[in-house]
């Protein structure tokens, strides 16, 4: 019973902590506008949160292999909780962006520590299945925050859509706090085994480069803000590598990064978020611009993808403990690839069911390969380096569904004479869309080959 309410509560902790950004981007216009705030400045409600729980899970996942991951785990809920509370009663902007990245901070506290919960509840043969779980869980808030999110603006105020993680906080609060007790520090520990400066720097380095990515995405790589921001996170990541060589326990671990399966599992993660998320995005400005679907049809579409994602994360870690992680994980990359191949061959006449198949394989493939992979990515590691390895692979899904928008971006508007920005009027013809997903296929089909390639430490 412990161990199915642990699963609970971690799957629970990732269902809020991904509906929040749909649900928050939903309200953005009302929020905006209760807040006379430009529209400009409104993205930093999105940008502040993204920052905080990116930047800071890798130190949290290295916390939690060091001291007590439950409670580390209960103190990221009842922050999350407590801060989206607050939020809900943000008097102004400012107070708002606070609460967003308190937020942030609490978010990477759980999804930084869950899979270290994980791994020290479910053995290796069972394992799959927990993490196919939490996958889940992952899927299914991004697939309910922006339809429950309209469905609450339609009768309440923005800052109900706040209330909800509070509520859901608390509800998290009671079925976890009993188990979670148990998950103690393995043993006492000294603060100075943590690499605190090479944290901040790390820290400092990931929050830097995502914010240059963010500009990146708005206003093109050819600007005095993004270049230096390039630079000085080069700067920051020279830094950290001179810094970690000296380092008795240093946060980049060697074992770690001397492991071709977990060198292979992290990139996996970065080019699967990449072409999937990448096109993702681009989906509603393709349903729109090039076959003139109406906003109901374009959600069910864009449904059929999220919920086939939603169903494979359940199977896929059920599947693996079965016949394989790499069995399924190739299977789901190969699905990946043919969703994105069949999606880059679409023209107005291509028929409904056959877009709405390649979607349904997309989000299949995706689904498939979540647990899988982050269960390869586990495999061997000691139990000392879990929480920074699964941690490191949560990062990747960061950056990978980022520099996936960025390049489908650019590649959608190669032949443009002015920049594409998230908030384009440009219309696009079929031909742009083809080439921006016959890319996200080509990273797809990279993915597939490079995990065809035998493993150092055997098949499984």
């Amino acid at each position: 019973m412990s161990k199915k309410r642990l699963l609970v509560t971690v799957a629970l902790a990732a269902f809020m902590a991904t509906m929040d950004t749909s649900l928050v981007s939903v309200g953005l216009p009302q929020i905006a506008a209760s807040l006379a705030t430009s529209v400009a400045a409104i993205s930093w409600v999105m940008v502040a949160y993204l920052l905080a729980n990116a930047s800071l899970q890798i130190m949290v996942g290295r916390l939690a292999d060091l001291a007590a991951a439950g409670r580390l785990f209960m103190a990221g809920v009842t922050l999350f909780a407590a801060a989206s509370g607050l939020a809900g009663l943000s008097p102004g902007f400012l107070f708002l962006i606070a609460c967003r990245v308190a937020q942030g901070v609490g978010g990477a506290m759980m999804l930084g520590v869950s899979p270290k919960l994980i791994t020290l509840a479910f053995r290796e043969g069972d394992r799959g299945f927990a993490l196919g779980i939490f996958s889940a869980g992952f899927a299914s808030g991004a697939t309910m925050g922006a339809p429950l999110g309209g469905l609450i603006l339609t009768y309440l105020s923005w800052r109900a859509l706040f209330v909800v993680n509070l509520a859901l906080g608390v509800v998290l609060l009671v079925i976890g706090t009993r188990v979670l007790k148990k998950f103690q520090a393995p043993q006492a520990w000294k603060w100075q085994t943590l690499d605190l400066w090479g944290g901040v720097i790390l820290t400092a380095t990931l929050a830097l480069f995502i914010l240059t990515l963010t500009g990146v995405r708005d206003h093109g790589l050819m600007t005095v803000h993004n270049l230096l921001g390039f630079l000085l996170a080069g700067a920051g990541l020279v830094l950290l590598i001179i810094t970690e060589r000296r380092q008795p326990n240093p946060l980049l671990h060697r074992e770690l990064w001397l492991r071709c399966d977990f060198i292979k599992g992290i990139f996996g993660v970065l080019l699967a978020f990449a072409c999937v998320m990448g096109s993702f995005f681009l989906l509603p400005f393709f349903l729109v611009q090039v076959f003139n679907f109406p906003p109901t049809m374009v959600g069910l579409m864009l449904a059929i993808l999220a919920i086939s994602n939603v169903i494979m994360a359940f199977l896929g870690g059920h599947l693996a403990d079965r016949i394989g992680n790499l069995i399924v994980l190739r299977t789901g990359l190969a699905f990946i690839f043919a969703g994105l191949f069949f999606l880059g061959t679409a023209t107005p006449r291509t028929a409904i069911l056959r877009l709405a198949g390649s979607l349904a394989l997309t989000g299949m493939g995706l689904g498939l390969f979540s647990a899988p992979n982050l269960n390869e990515i586990l495999h061997g590691v000691p139990p000392k380096l879990m929480g920074l390895a699964a941690s490191t692979s949560a990062v990747m899904k960061n950056l990978g569904a980022l520099l996936g928008v960025i390049a489908l971006v650019a590649a959608l508007g190669w032949e443009s004479k002015e920049h594409v920005t998230l908030i384009s009027a440009v219309h696009f013809s079929a031909a742009h869309f083809q080439r921006a997903f016959w890319l996200a296929a080509g990273l797809g089909a990279l993915n597939f080959l490079v995990n065809l390639l035998p493993r150092r430490t055997g098949e499984r």
